[in-house]
């Protein structure tokens, strides 16, 4: 799939220039005024009509003979959710005694300052401020422009530009998590290993053997036995972290940063959360979406890089744009060893089959509840609330079942949310697991 790349610099030409409305009257008027008054002898009709004489004729000497093309720029095309962008509207050439206005329409999720998204062209340029209060990529309200000469006599306009286009990422939920991470098998991670080698936690002091780093030298005890002993420490290693996310539903009001989240708020931001915590400890991750159509697939990756990928990611999602999504393409070819992170709020039955079929397996499978609280303690009216009761009835057997089968249904309540999790699945890393062939 080709990389997404939105408009960040947008221009189109005016036109040519069109007698108003207001000059065609005035020159009417001011013809048949003056015809009248030569006709009928009348001096006072012709001081009368004298003003729309010299409007109309001063209108029609100082009409523009140049085309004007518009151009507008978007400050930062990739925003975070909340963020403040600006948009410079500019005209070449830059004409004197000509007035204009540029008009940005009302775009869904895109606040304008000021409110009204009218602001006037002052020599030819113009800015106003955008705010784009949820993730997701959209595109900007239509920048409309439209210029008059001098009297308004003649106008150019309003003209249309080309949509602008923008990128708003999710802004990742707090977390953190002071439990090691299962399975750690590679060497550039900050995981503690119980195997000694190059890392940073201290392990034992012993005689300096070669090929041991000068900088590693424990001088005060080489100096009391007088033979050369280094400090040796346990190797960090790094794991593999694979994020399922359920794009099947958005439960709930769309109510943007500023307000209460969906489910799927709810579910993004946690997984950029946790993709932000595990990244920064050098753990490779792999992210894979259900549901959700024309989402780019992300492969294996670690550091800062690969954690703005798995934002831009996350910030391509369209919910429930892929019914017929079995998941099986998404947990295709997943590492045996890597911990499973399913981030779902467990309405959409797939996402609970893909669960089962994760742990049975033999992977570690740890299913992140993202259900959003609100839904049940504040419903929209009785049958709603009712129906809320039904649905989480049936949810908590699946939920139930999850948990028989030993796959641990944490909620999402941001940081220390996979502490106690995590924790256990370390305990338990050494025992034998069972597994269906």
């Amino acid at each position: 799939m080709p990389a997404w790349r939105p408009r960040q610099v947008v221009t189109r030409g005016l036109g040519g220039w069109e007698p108003t409305a207001a000059h065609q009257r005035s020159v009417i008027l001011a013809a048949s005024g003056a015809i009248a008054a030569v006709l009928g002898r009348r001096a006072d009709l012709l001081v009368i009509v004298a003003p729309l004489v010299v409007a109309a004729v001063w209108g029609h000497l100082a009409r523009p003979r140049t085309e004007v093309t518009g151009a507008a720029r978007l400050g930062d095309t990739t925003l975070r959710e909340g963020a403040v962008t600006g948009l410079r509207v500019t005209t070449e050439p830059a004409l004197a005694d000509v007035h204009g206005v540029v008009t940005v329409a009302q775009a869904p999720w895109v606040e304008r300052k000021p409110s009204s998204g009218i602001v006037e062209l002052e020599d030819g340029v113009a800015s106003l401020g955008l705010r784009s209060t949820r993730w997701g990529r959209r595109r900007v309200g239509t920048v409309s422009i439209a210029l008059a000469s001098t009297w308004g006599a003649f106008r150019t306009g309003p003209v249309d530009l080309p949509d602008l286009e923008s990128a708003t990422l999710p802004v990742p939920a707090a977390f953190d998590a002071s439990a090691p991470t299962p399975h750690p098998r590679g060497i550039v991670g900050l995981n503690r290993s119980n195997r000694p080698g190059s890392g940073s936690e201290f392990n034992t002091i012993r005689p300096f053997h070669p090929g041991d780093r000068l900088r590693r030298i424990h001088w005060p005890i080489s100096m009391r036995t007088g033979a050369l002993h280094v400090t040796s420490t346990f190797t960090d290693e790094d794991a593999h972290v694979f994020l399922l996310v359920d794009c099947f539903s958005d439960l709930g009001p769309r109510e943007g940063i500023d307000g209460r989240p969906t489910s799927l708020d709810v579910t993004v931001r946690a997984a950029g959360a946790i993709s932000e915590h595990f990244l920064r400890s050098n753990d490779r991750l792999t992210l894979r979406t259900v549901g959700a159509a024309e989402v780019p697939v992300l492969g294996v990756g670690s550091g800062t890089n690969h954690l703005r990928r798995v934002l831009d990611t996350l910030a391509a999602i369209s919910p429930a744009t892929e019914r017929r999504d079995t998941g099986e393409q998404a947990v295709r070819g997943i590492d045996p060893m890597a911990l499973c992170l399913v981030l779902s709020p467990l309405i959409d039955p797939t996402m609970v089959r893909l669960a089962h079929r994760l742990a049975a397996r033999g992977m570690t499978v740890v299913v992140v509840d993202t259900f959003p609280e609100h839904l049940v303690t504040d419903p929209g009216n009785v049958y709603q609330a009712l129906a809320w009761r039904m649905r989480l009835l049936s949810r908590d057997a699946e939920v139930h079942s999850l948990r028989l089968r030993g796959v641990p249904v944490v909620p999402w309540r941001g940081p220390g949310s996979l502490d106690l999790v995590l924790r256990d699945i370390a305990r338990r890393v050494s025992a034998p697991r069972m597994a269906r062939r």
